[in-house]
């Protein structure tokens, strides 16, 4: 797994060549007004890892393997460490990163969970041609030992987790409800100690490098001149200089650490939800709008459909609604082309998710929906004689 490793440092470094000023955005990660640890569960995460990896380190038998199952699982479960790589990613990509990457819809009442984070992050690090990370998690994570062990459902011996009321892991088909320690389990939580010492001081050494004021070009949400705030103790902000006019009188606007009290704070400046995710689904459509397919995983696509449909806006309905017709077009001609006639019985569930939406969407935008019902119709009857 060097490659993951090599896929974090990179991902910094492709972030800051990109725009320097949207990766600053990134590491402050500013949701509202707060003290210096307590902006995100970011630092937390941090300690609590550093502490679990000196228990881990210095206990064995049945302590170790309790230690390493909750270093493991607190790695896979942190909200920002999967906002920072994506945003990283869409940085790299030429779009803008978002602090609300993972909200399941436009309402914000619920984050996406973590396997859905995971899959959702799948296709932005194939686009970002990171695929050390992707093979990091499909080699690395199983959701049922997290669950078994947050759940209480597991029991260990000296040599073995046993894991209760719980599905089994797939292991290149070969179903297991149990695992040797030394010879599946710790390899893993070493990789993950791996992974997490990288992101931490990459992390780190970005933050810190801004040991002097740095002006950048940035877009806030126009082009502007933006003057990167540093310290002895690295990053405290950003400014814009005479950004917003009141009364007359120009001033600056931005998000900096103050020092006086305390806290990280934005000063004259305007968090529209409503017009941060006009540019979020904008990007979004934009990026798989470039693609010629979805290769991976296609669950941020949906994610994003599912949003624009609650949105109801025309253009972005009929965007989403062409895109699910590629998407479901792509693999109808791989069917079409499949000689293999077991594996082309398999393509009429894969296709029809994408044709079904793309009519529950966008059936008024048709020129002839009774031709494109009559496609979906066959595919339907395809897949009933599986």
């Amino acid at each position: 797994m060097e490659q993951a490793v090599k896929d974090i440092k990179n991902l910094f470094i492709e972030a800051t060549q990109a725009s320097e000023f949207d990766l600053v955005l990134t590491l402050i990660n500013y949701r509202g007004i707060s003290s210096a640890n307590l902006n995100s569960n970011l630092h937390e995460w941090f300690d609590a890892i550093e502490f679990y990896r000196g228990l881990y380190n210095e206990l064995d038998g049945k302590e170790k393997a309790r230690i390493g199952v909750l270093l493991y699982s607190t790695f896979f479960e942190n909200s920002d460490f999967y906002n920072i790589i994506g945003n990283l990613c869409r940085i790299r990509l030429g779009f803008k990163g978002f602090s609300y990457l993972f909200w399941k819809t436009k309402k914000y009442e619920r984050l996406l969970g973590i396997g859905e984070k995971q899959d959702f992050l799948q296709e932005l690090l194939v686009d970002a041609e990171k695929s050390g990370l992707v093979e990091f998690y499909e080699k690395n994570h199983f959701k049922e030992i997290r669950n078994t062990f947050f759940h209480s459902a597991y029991s260990i011996d000296e040599e073995h987790y046993v894991m209760h009321d719980s599905e089994a892991i797939n292991l290149d088909g070969v179903l297991i409800r149990s695992f040797d320690l030394e010879e599946f389990f710790y390899p893993k939580v070493e990789l993950v100690i791996d992974v997490f010492e990288t992101f931490k001081d990459a992390y780190w050494h970005h933050f810190n490098s801004y040991t002097k004021d740095k002006k950048v070009q940035g877009t806030f949400p126009n082009p502007c001149e933006v003057t990167i705030l540093g310290s002895e103790e690295g990053l405290k902000g950003f400014r814009i200089k005479d950004a917003v006019q009141f009364y007359g009188k120009w001033h600056d606007s931005g998000i900096w650490f103050d020092e006086q009290y305390g806290f990280w704070a934005g000063h004259n400046i305007n968090m529209y939800f409503d017009r941060i995710e006009d540019i979020e689904i904008d990007e979004q459509l934009q990026r798989f709008e470039n693609k010629e397919d979805i290769t991976k995983n296609n669950t941020e696509f949906f994610n994003l459909v599912d949003k624009v449909k609650e949105r109801n806006d025309p253009n972005e309905l009929v965007r989403a609604t062409q895109l699910l017709l590629k998407f479901g077009d792509v693999r109808k001609t791989k069917m079409d082309s499949e000689e293999n006639p077991y594996k082309k019985k398999s393509f009429p569930k894969i296709i029809l998710p994408y044709y079904r939406k793309a009519l529950e969407i966008g059936e008024p935008y048709f020129k002839n929906v009774a031709e494109f019902k009559k496609s979906i119709a066959i595919l339907e009857e395809a897949l009933d004689t599986e």
